[in-house]
């Protein structure tokens, strides 16, 4: 079993349909975490976006998958 994900953990969804992989920090957990409070990082000149999602559909993103 995984371990349960921590508040400003970098994560992505495990399935998107957009080119670029979304990533995004955890902001907050439930209790049972089975749900995480996600804040997307924007394109440029967006504004952050926060949703809910099932921590069954987040993956842990390493800091080596990111371009430099």
């Amino acid at each position: 079993m995984e371990e349960p994900f921590q508040r400003g953990e970098l994560v992505t969804l495990r399935e998107y349909e957009a080119e670029a992989e979304p990533l995004g920090r955890i902001v907050s957990v439930t209790a049972d975490g089975r749900r995480a409070e996600v804040s997307w990082q924007p394109p440029a000149g967006d504004a952050h976006r926060v949703t809910v999602e099932p921590t069954a559909l987040l993956r842990r993103v390493h800091e080596s998958e990111l371009n430099p």
